[in-house]
């Protein structure tokens, strides 16, 4: 499928020129940026939800169940599971997409991609392949993190509701909190609450939240039991909740500010690439010898090379 060809079935929302653009974003090839500036209009237009929270929890059902759910409600919805990444050949490990046979079967879009050892629960291309998704004109698009563990914040970044799932007997509770990820949940989740336990999760998290800073958003704390959909009508109610808490005036301030922050990293990038080309690496060696050598220390060699 060439350029052209690939332009014009993504402006008619073909799911496999989608599936395409995905591949050729998660390849970084430079096809898929001279595209993206062509398709850059016809993006943004839908509502991000991010779900986070440790392994084990039952994000991907939930994402199941949840997606499922807005599906019967009318509502178009995009799925993308950040998977770990495979060994050999590089890939996502497609885990999270074989326990969402119930959003499959719905006819709700679902690509895993492989997070390729980037921190914090997301790919590095996370922002484009959400951009790459919304040709399809989805109402909603679903991202769910790695599930890491307790480092997965990046989602906020990227989320217009962010969705933190803790779940009893995994120990996280007290960990969650020492890590910030309770702070960035705009509506936290208790799964698998017929699970002994459920009730001391949800009155622990209550406290947290009572410790914290006050916010003009009260975050709701929903148990869910995922496997079976008991508590999936309840978080979309708070879902829908929060969309109307931000309404279009918070939401646009909330999303200009992560898109600052985006752009100021990927500044900081590209002028880091352009700098470390224009150096050479025959001087950063020889640099790097001085400062082993400890003819000069390492904060006045940068300045040095940062003047020149």
């Amino acid at each position: 499928m060439n350029k052209q060809n690939l332009l014009e079935k993504l402006k008619k929302s073909d799911v496999r020129a989608v599936a395409r653009l995905i591949t050729l974003i998660e390849n970084e090839d430079p096809i898929a940026e001279s595209i993206l500036k062509e398709v850059w209009k016809k993006t943004g237009n839908s509502y991000i939800i991010g779900i986070t929270g440790p392994p084990g929890a039952g994000k991907s059902t939930i994402v199941d169940s949840l997606a499922k759910h807005l599906s019967e409600y009318g509502k178009s919805v995009a799925i993308l599971a950040v998977d770990p990444t495979s060994p050999f050949s590089g890939g996502a490990v497609l885990g999270d997409r074989l326990r969402m046979s119930g959003a499959q079967t719905s006819g709700i879009f679902i690509r895993s991609v492989a997070s390729r050892g980037h921190l914090g629960g997301l790919a590095a291309t996370t922002r484009l392949l959400i951009n790459a998704v919304e040709m399809l004109g989805n109402d909603y698009t679903i991202v769910e993190t790695v599930g890491a563990g307790q480092g997965d914040v990046e989602i906020v970044q990227i989320s217009d509701s962010t969705i933190v799932v803790e779940v009893p007997g995994l120990g996280d509770e007290v960990q969650a909190q020492k890590a910030g990820i309770l702070e960035i949940g705009d509506i936290l989740v208790v799964n698998k609450s017929d699970r002994p336990g459920s009730d001391r999760v949800a009155r622990e998290l209550q406290m947290m939240l009572s410790l914290g800073k006050e916010k003009d958003w009260k975050t709701p704390i929903v148990s869910t039991t995922a496997s079976t959909g008991e508590g999936i009508e309840n978080l979309w109610k708070e879902i829908e909740e929060h969309q109307k808490y931000l309404g279009e005036d918070k939401l646009q301030a909330q999303r200009l500010g992560k898109l600052k922050y985006e752009l100021e990293n990927q500044i900081s990038q590209k002028l880091f690439t352009k700098k470390i080309i224009e150096i050479g690496d025959d001087e950063i060696i020889k640099t790097s010898k001085e400062i082993l050598d400890r003819i000069v220390d390492p904060f006045t060699a940068v300045d040095n090379i940062i003047k020149e």
